[in-house]
């Protein structure tokens, strides 16, 4: 269904060199469901659809907005289930709300302002949103990023130098070689992915046992594995 609702790009997200293409381009259809509502309904479905692309690159795009500060997100559980019920996406310092007669050399240093802040609020920053929904949309799974055993282990590995990327990147390899496998795939979960093997995860170059990094696993894992857990 084609929108009349107009969207948003202001300046300092066009010429963020950090974000691409396609993240800058769903900002603005963001802007422009917020008009409608106040907030953005849409999932990754709707946008994986609306521009025909994957809903993985659709994540990619939202965390990238997220984890710049230009949008926040906040997701909905059914009740007593890890189920996400709904996500709503919200925009930071939403331009449609700005004055219209603000000059112009007043906009351009409050737009730097902006950036500045944005850069040193990320030090601080941790993205546990991002990288639970990363998990959850690779592996199809329904993980809570609000779960106190998660923060702590993505916490200490960002304490460690470990960034959002390199999580993305474990995910990645680990979702590729243990999802389609009955077993392996039930390790797909923050506990064993965010855990003291991540390091070894990250730079894992050869296979094990199965065609798995059989020698990161401990002796509760590969116990778990014989015995189909």
């Amino acid at each position: 269904m084609q929108k009349n609702y107009y969207a948003i790009i202001p300046a300092n997200i066009r010429y963020d060199s950090e974000l691409t293409p396609n993240a800058k381009l769903l900002y603005g259809e963001i802007t422009a469901l917020c008009n409608e509502k106040g907030y953005c309904w849409a999932s990754n479905s709707y946008f994986s659809e609306l521009y025909g692309v994957s809903k993985v690159s659709v994540s990619k795009w939202i965390n990238q907005l997220v984890e710049k500060g230009y949008v926040s997100s906040e997701m909905q559980y059914k009740e007593g289930t890890k189920e996400i019920f709904n996500r709503y996406l919200r925009i930071v310092n939403d331009p449609i709300k700005e004055k219209l007669t603000t000059p112009i050399k007043e906009k351009f240093k409050d737009n730097n302002t902006d950036i500045n802040n944005t850069k040193n609020n990320t030090k601080e920053y941790i993205p546990y949103v991002e990288i639970v929904t990363y998990l959850n949309e690779a592996a199809n799974t329904s993980f809570r990023h609000t779960t106190k055993k998660t923060q702590q282990l993505i916490k200490a590995r960002f304490k460690e130098g470990f960034t959002l990327e390199n999580f993305k990147t474990v995910i990645d390899k680990k979702v590729k070689e243990w999802v389609s496998d009955n077993k392996m795939k039930n390790f797909l979960r923050p506990e064993t992915l965010f855990g003291t093997k991540f390091e070894g995860y990250l730079n894992q170059k050869g296979s094990g046992k199965d065609g798995f990094d059989w020698d990161s696993f401990d002796a509760e894992d590969k116990a778990k594995y014989d015995f189909g857990f």
